[in-house]
């Protein structure tokens, strides 16, 4: 089995602890078990909750992070893979993703390419940028975080491991400090407002799912490696600035993506955190195996390991590109963030993302953003306005509409006949279709633009004086009032 890979420095002395510390185990006695992972249980169907940091101060952190101190953050290599074979020889005999599986233009061995210059110019490089902070064990560190929206219009999104970790031998979670958002940062440009070109935006508070503990066994690479911070206010807001890209509610699956970020190895050029890289995948959903702790974190909450993640083997990640926006490409739909991936040297390279979740970002999203409408969705139905006659067809229509911040995808709406009816065809939207029953799915519904569902039935010769037809979407708990996800048609029959 390939092993995974936490992207940043603190993650990785953990690693190698947590790897000695199997070792010791798998030769202790059988009575000699681990401690249980504090993995916050829940029982089944109980909602998810949210931690906050303590509150910060944005002007302090944004000050904290100099120049010279952005230059230094993550000074240390990745760890060549114990079974990759032949990356010893040095970084340009590592192997990573096959030719045939590159789908960036020009993409190198890992499947990036750089993001054209200046990063100002394009939408999706303005939105993402360097999150830098001083980390569980003290030492200055960054991820990669975007802008998403939100109401308040001041919240990036990132990895969980980039706010809360386990420092080294310690089996205790600390949340970092000092965040410190600059989007677009350009490490190479020749003044300080080029390489900051919309300024350096301090953190105010981060979230993670209650969940999340940070711990490396334990969930680090989950459902849960989810996180939000919030940053401090200017004149204008940093949605209002840059922008933002635009949440899409998924369990993981089958997307085109593309990611950025900014992966910091230390004279590893272009590779170094000075430059914004980019990738294109295709994704799946992350394999169970590939997910032994967030299989154990799953069963401990109650939830399904086979959801909620997804992977790609067209981009291998880097450390210091976790928590980089996966993006559907042409879009601006947000699907996930970059959580983990195979070590560095392994032949198949492959990189894993946190999807937006109901588990992982559901829990934080209401918490972090109080004032949002997310997932709220609302279905009106309508029919003839006239009698049907009995013998013959009538049509009715459902409009499925979203409101607020928030896009989802996979979306179930049922339509349902009562006796003297049956249906002939559904359209509209992917359906299972019986008698008098369709089972549909709107693959993405966006806030604003409205799907329609029709559905066309044959009235029987015996039908009664009235027809109620039902149908519904099926939102989540989100949805701040679900009493307008059902409508009813009644038709009226004659003849």
């Amino acid at each position: 089995m390939s092993k995974t890979l936490v992207t940043t420095p603190a993650a990785l002395a953990a690693l190698s602890l947590a790897t000695a510390l199997a070792t010791a185990l798998a030769t202790a006695p059988a009575a000699a078990e681990p401690p249980p992972l504090k993995a916050h249980a829940r029982p089944p169907g109980q909602n998810a909750g949210a931690a906050s940091s303590p509150l910060m101060r944005p002007g302090r952190s944004a000050r904290y992070w100099t120049p010279g101190k952005q230059a230094k953050a993550k000074a240390v290599d990745l760890p060549l893979s114990a079974t990759g074979g032949g990356a010893a020889g040095g970084a340009a005999e590592r192997r990573s993703v096959p030719g045939a599986k590159r789908l960036t233009p020009e993409g190198d061995a890992n499947g990036y390419a750089r993001v054209r210059r200046p990063y100002t110019a394009d939408d999706s490089s303005r939105v993402t940028g360097r999150l830098f902070f001083v980390n569980g064990s003290g030492r200055d560190d960054s991820c990669t975080a975007s802008v998403v929206r939100s109401a308040s219009r001041l919240l990036v999104i990132t990895a969980a491991h980039c706010v809360y970790s386990s420092p080294d031998g310690s089996g205790e979670g600390r949340w970092h400090t000092h965040f410190a958002f600059v989007p677009a940062y350009d490490g190479r440009a020749d003044t300080a407002r080029q390489r900051e070109p919309y300024g350096r935006w301090g953190g105010r508070r981060a979230w993670k799912p209650d969940a999340y503990t940070g711990r490396t066994g334990g969930d680090w690479n989950s459902v849960y490696d989810v996180a939000l911070v919030e940053v401090g206010g200017r004149n204008r807001t940093l949605q209002d600035t840059v922008g933002a890209f635009t949440p899409l509610r998924n369990e993981g699956g089958r997307f085109t993506i593309s990611t950025a970020g900014y992966p910091g190895v230390l004279g590893r050029r272009p590779y170094d955190g000075r430059d914004q890289l980019w990738c294109l995948g295709r994704t799946q959903q992350a394999r169970e195996e590939d997910a032994e702790a967030d299989m154990l974190a799953a069963r401990l909450a109650g939830t399904d390991a086979r959801t909620g993640r997804m992977e790609t083997y067209n981009c291998h990640l880097a450390k210091g590109h976790s928590g980089g926006p996966w993006v559907v490409r042409g879009s601006s739909d947000l699907v996930g963030v970059l959580s983990s991936g195979k070590e560095d040297g392994e032949p198949d390279g492959n990189s894993v993302a946190t999807a937006l979740n109901l588990e992982g970002y559901g829990a934080i999203v209401h918490e972090a953003d109080p004032q949002g409408v997310y997932d709220s969705l609302s279905l009106d139905a309508t029919g003839p306005d006239g009698p049907v006659r009995r013998g013959g067809t009538a049509t009715v229509t459902a409009t499925v509409t979203m409101h607020g911040l928030m896009a989802a995808a996979q979306v179930p709406v049922t339509v349902t006949l009562p006796p003297g009816a049956s249906l002939t065809s559904v359209n509209g939207a992917s359906c299972r279709r019986g008698d008098r029953r369709a089972e549909c799915t709107i693959d993405v519904i966006h806030p604003g633009r409205p799907v329609r569902l029709t559905a066309k039935l044959a009235v029987g010769r015996d039908a009664g004086a009235a027809l109620p037809v039902t149908m519904h979407v099926t939102s989540t708990r989100l949805d701040p009032a679900q009493r307008d996800n059902s409508a009813v048609v009644r038709l009226r029959t004659a003849g």
